[in-house]
């Protein structure tokens, strides 16, 4: 090796060196903009941490609070040139919250590496999209762990979650995956599990929810972060009762779903005029109902029930081939899921009878 490529080296390594800790400086110089969400709501007077992470414990970089907007710039002091970032919003005023006041339960997380975009949303979806690939390397509110597998994570958190907006990451999005996927569907689920949380739940279902995303033989939960922390450790654990949570916060909102019905009818003539037959019906079968719900409408669900229905109409006969019928009909089932009343669709119809048995007098 001459002495001309010797010194190549050692410039550019010493370019490398300088240029990560002028990032470093630049980042402790500006720190870190952005705004907390919840339910797509800004949520006021939240506590932002920025932390580092290392194979030793958690380092606090700084804190500040959110203002009415839930917006935050926090400052990062003492930032070293390979740690990895992430920040925490705890508690807070959550304006879509029906209750109102502070929540101390609400916890939300996002791991932006050692390259933070220039304005971060800190929101439901990165929550778990940080607590699923920092799964292991998460205990409580902290984050540490071995520096290689600290920076595989962080940098897996921009595949799920748009970091700078809080929606769907740059491979969810890739045509290649579709634009409705069933990572897509959990992760809403999940993401709108922890908005429930603290804004249409009460304390019995905040309670089951902690309970059913207790890790086994660890300790239940205290807020969200550390709830989905837990379901990230074990997803298969309780999902019955994860869903079914799901199903109580956002029950069916029927004017957005579509209805099918199917059934079986007797019809009942009640003349033998040759041009005007009006008559009654009635019959049995089953409705299905289906549409989405949860945080960004992605979930897709169908329901099926016993159904019944009756009701009146008259047939319009021009010529003895044909008839046009006029009819009425209410059709009736239980609400979905829960049968706690009757749902009724009274549904007007216009069609064409055709008539096979043409010397048959009515």
């Amino acid at each position: 090796m001459d002495l001309g490529t010797s010194i190549r080296k050692l410039t550019l390594g010493a370019l490398a060196v300088s240029g990560l800790l002028l990032a470093a400086q630049a980042l402790a110089a500006e720190g870190i903009k952005g705004q907390v969400l919840g339910g797509g709501a800004p949520v006021a007077k939240s506590t932002v941490t920025l932390w580092e992470a290392s194979a030793a414990a958690p380092k606090q970089l700084g804190q500040t609070k959110t203002n009415d907007d839930g917006r935050f710039e926090v400052r990062a002091k003492g930032a070293s040139k390979d740690g990895i970032l992430y920040l925490v919003a705890n508690g807070g005023i959550p304006k879509t919250s029906k209750a109102g006041g502070e929540n101390p339960a609400i916890a939300l997380l996002a791991v932006v590496g050692s390259n933070p975009p220039a304005s971060v949303t800190i929101n439901e979806l990165t929550t778990v999209a940080s607590a699923f690939t920092n799964a292991r390397f998460i205990s409580g509110d902290g984050i540490s762990g071995n520096p290689l597998g600290l920076r595989i994570a962080a940098g897996n958190v921009p595949n799920l979650v748009d970091l700078s907006t809080g929606g769907w990451g740059k491979v969810l999005l890739d045509p290649l995956n579709s634009s409705m996927t069933t990572t897509m569907a959990n992760l809403d689920t999940l993401g709108s599990l922890i908005t429930a949380s603290f804004t249409v739940a009460n304390d019995d279902w905040r309670a089951r929810f902690y309970k059913a995303a207790t890790p086994t033989g660890g300790t239940t939960p205290k807020n969200t972060l550390e709830a989905m922390a837990g379901i990230a450790r074990e997803p298969w654990a309780d999902p019955k009762d994860l869903y079914a949570l799901f199903d109580e916060a956002y029950p069916l909102q029927y004017e957005n779903w579509l209805l099918y019905s199917h059934s079986f009818n007797y019809v009942r003539y009640l003349s033998t005029d040759p041009h005007f037959q009006p008559f009654v019906t009635g019959g049995v079968g089953w409705e299905s109902f289906r549409g989405s719900a949860g945080l960004n409408k992605l979930l897709t669900t169908s329901v099926s029930q016993f159904a019944w229905n009756f009701g009146a109409g008259i047939d319009v006969i021009p010529q003895r081939y044909f008839a046009l019928r006029f009819e009425f009909r209410d059709y009736t089932t239980g609400m979905p899921h829960y049968n706690t009343s009757s749902l009724h669709n009274i549904v007007p119809s216009i069609g064409i009878v055709f008539r096979f048995n043409r010397n048959r007098k009515l």
